[in-house]
C-alpha cells in the first residue's frame, strides 16, 4: 500500500502544471524521496530485526553435517599381522537443539525487543526531527526571499533620496553633506541585497539537501496571521506529556532496560544450561572398529553444562555491566531534563511569540506614520534628510523583523510539539494553512 501511494505521488508530481510548493507537500515530498529521511527508515527497519534476533536463541536449532573421506593406511596389531586399509567412510547426522534452561538466552530474547523498541522510539525522534528541519530550512528560504525584496525596494527608496540630495545641491537648497549620507546609506544598501540574495542561494541548497530537488516556487505567508492561545495553557500539562511521549527520551529508557538486562546476562555466567538434544547419524565405515558397516540411529537426551570457573572473567562483566547499567540511568535523567528544558523553552516562545508579532505590527504601523512624517517635515523644515533617512530605514527594519517573528513562532509551536513527541500531520497541517501566496524564487 505505501509502496502505491509512493508511486501515485510521483505520477502526481510529474503530471502536474509547475505551482508553488507549500509546507505540507514538501514534508510528503520528503518522505518519498529524503536521503536522511530514508536512510532513517532504513535505520529502523534494521534495528526492528533485534526482535527475531533475540527470539531465535529460543526456538529449535536444527544442523546437518556429512562427510566423505577416503582412508588409505596400515593398522599394526600386537601378535598380528599388519592390515592395509584401503575403504570409504561416509558420515551424515542431523542434529535438532533445543534449549530447556539457559538464562542467557532468555535475557538475549528480552534485550532483542529492548532493541526493537529503541530502534522504534530513535526513528520516531528522527522522524520529528526531520519535520522541524524541514519547516526550519523552508522558513529559512521565505524569510531570505521577503529579506530581498526589501533590500530592493530600500535600495530603491535611498536612490532616489540620492537624487532628491544631489537635485537640491544643484539648485543650491541641500548640503554636499545631505548628498554624502544619502550615498552611504544607498551603497550599505546595496551591500545588505548582495549579502540577502547569498543567503537564498544557501537557503535554498540547505532545502534542497533535504528535498533532492530545488523547488522553483514556494507558498509564504497570507497577510492575516492569527494567534490562537495554546491548548493546554500551563506549562505543567506540556512537561507531563513530554515525561510521556518524547521519543528521544523513550530511546533512552529502553536503552536503560537493555543495560539492567546486560547485567542479567553477564549473570548468567555462573548458571548451568539444559538443552534438549535429538539426533539422527547414518555412517558407512565410520571408525576402524565399524568397518564394512552400516550404521543408522536416531537419539534422544539432554545436555547439561555446568560453569565451574573461567578466570575471574565473568565477575568481571557483572561489574562491567553494572557500572554501565549506572551510566545509561544517569544519561536517562541528563535527557530527562533537556526534555523538560526544551519544552519549557518552546513553550515561552509560542506564548512570547504571539504578543512580539502584535507589538511587531503595531511598530510597522508606527514606523510607516513616521516616515511620513519625516517627509511632510523635511517639506515644513522641521526635519532633516537624515531623519527621513532612518525612518525609511526603521521602516524596513520592522517589516523584516515582523516576518522574522511570524516564521519563528510558527517554528516554536512545531518545535513545541516535537518536544512533547506528538508533532504529526495535524500540526504540518496547521502550520501550512498560514501559507498560501506563490513566492517566486529567482531574483
Amino acid at each position: 500500500m505505501a509502496v502505491r501511494r509512493t508511486l501515485l505521488y510521483l505520477v502526481g508530481l510529474t503530471s502536474l502544471p509547475v505551482c508553488a510548493l507549500d509546507l505540507q507537500e514538501a514534508w510528503e515530498l520528503l518522505q518519498v524521496q529524503g536521503p536522511t529521511y530514508r536512510a532513517a527508515i532504513h535505520e529502523r527497519d534494521a534495528g526492528l530485526e533485534n526482535r527475531a534476533l533475540g527470539r531465535a536463541g529460543l526456538l529449535p536449532q536444527l544442523n546437518a553435517s556429512a562427510s566423505n573421506s577416503w582412508i588409505d593406511g596400515t593398522q599394526h596389531r600386537d601378535n598380528a599381522p599388519d592390515n592395509d586399509l584401503d575403504y570409504d567412510s561416509r558420515n551424515a547426522v542431523l542434529q535438532l537443539r533445543q534449549p530447556l534452561f539457559n538464562r542467557q538466552k532468555a535475557s538475549e530474547y528480552r534485550q532483542g525487543k529492548q532493541r526493537a523498541d529503541y530502534s522504534e522510539a530513535v526513528f520516531d525522534a528522527k522522524s520529528q526531527n526531520a519535520a522541524v528541519n524541514l519547516a526550519s530550512r523552508y522558513f529559512d528560504v521565505l524569510l531570505t526571499r521577503e529579506t530581498i525584496d526589501l533590500a530592493n525596494a530600500k535600495l530603491k527608496a535611498f536612490e532616489q533620496q540620492v537624487a532628491a540630495a544631489q537635485r537640491r545641491f544643484d539648485l543650491g537648497d541641500g548640503t554636499i553633506t545631505d548628498v554624502d549620507q544619502a550615498v552611504a546609506r544607498r551603497d550599505l544598501a546595496q551591500a545588505e541585497l548582495i549579502e540577502a540574495q547569498d543567503n537564498l542561494v544557501v537557503a535554498l541548497r540547505l532545502l534542497e539537501e533535504m528535498l533532492g530537488e530545488t523547488p522553483r516556487q514556494l507558498s509564504t505567508l497570507h497577510h492575516d496571521f492569527p494567534t490562537p492561545p495554546l491548548e493546554p495553557g500551563n506549562l505543567q500539562a506540556w512537561l507531563d506529556m513530554a515525561k510521556a511521549h518524547n521519543p528521544a527520551l523513550r530511546a533512552r529508557q529502553h536503552n536503560h532496560r537493555l543495560a539492567e538486562e546486560e547485567v542479567n546476562r553477564a549473570n548468567s555466567g555462573h548458571w548451568p544450561t539444559l538443552d534438549l538434544v535429538l539426533a539422527y547419524t547414518d555412517n558407512k565405515s565410520d571408525s576402524i572398529s565399524t568397518l564394512d558397516q552400516k550404521n543408522r540411529y536416531s537419539s534422544a537426551g539432554v545436555e547439561f553444562n555446568m560453569p565451574l570457573y573461567a578466570g575471574g572473567s565473568v565477575n568481571a562483566k557483572v561489574r562491567q555491566a553494572v557500572a554501565s547499567r549506572e551510566q545509561a540511568g544517569e544519561e536517562l535523567n541528563a535527557a530527562r531534563e533537556e526534555v523538560f528544558s526544551s519544552t519549557t523553552r518552546e513553550f515561552r516562545g509560542v506564548q512570547s511569540g504571539q504578543a512580539r508579532i502584535r507589538a511587531l505590527e503595531r511598530a510597522v504601523a508606527s514606523s510607516e506614520r513616521a516616515q511620513d512624517s519625516a517627509k511632510k517635515g523635511f517639506l515644513a523644515g522641521s526635519s532633516t534628510n537624515v531623519d527621513i533617512l532612518n525612518a525609511e530605514e526603521q521602516v524596513f527594519i520592522a517589516r523584516r523583523d515582523l516576518m522574522e517573528a511570524k516564521l519563528r513562532y510558527l517554528l516554536a509551536r512545531l518545535q513545541l510539539a516535537a518536544a512533547v513527541g506528538l508533532l504529526g500531520e495535524d500540526d504540518i497541517g496547521h502550520a501550512n494553512a498560514y501559507l498560501g501566496p506563490e513566492l517566486a524564487l529567482n531574483h
